[in-house]
């Protein structure tokens, strides 16, 4: 078991189920506290309750998007002077939406299907990252 991710409290928002599930067995298996939603009205929630140290989030969301998310937690961000890593794991998977993620400010973009691995190695790069920039 790997615990590239231990003390790390995550959240991942995805409407599947399934994929926050998966997602949830894969991250706690690599140390971390997951806290699973399926909503960017649940999300931002459950970021206001208990700032996740790095968000995951599918891009289309029902009734809102993983745009929005991100928005609303960079806002929190400013309001507390922090940052939060946000990686977009979405099947919107061409150059042109991997370009617009980029440019929207997600950490790291990741298509479906997607290997858990990666999802691990991208959360690792992006929390050094912020660890990184604090030192």
């Amino acid at each position: 078991m790997s615990t590239s991710l231990k003390n790390t409290n995550l959240l991942v928002v995805d409407d599947s189920t399934d994929i926050c599930n998966l997602l949830r067995a894969v991250l706690e298996q690599s140390g971390a506290s997951v806290t699973a939603v399926q909503s960017v009205e649940g999300a931002v929630q459950a970021f206001r309750r208990c700032p996740a140290h790095a968000v995951i989030t599918d891009i289309r969301l029902g009734e809102s998007d993983g745009y929005a998310l991100l928005d609303a937690i960079r806002k929190c961000n400013l309001e507390y002077k922090g940052f939060t890593p946000v990686i977009a794991l979405t099947g919107y998977a061409s150059p042109e939406d991997q370009e617009r993620a980029n440019a929207a400010g997600f950490d790291a973009y990741l298509p479906k299907p997607f290997n858990p691995d990666d999802v691990v190695t991208a959360l690792t790069r992006a929390l050094r990252g912020t660890t990184d920039a604090a030192a």
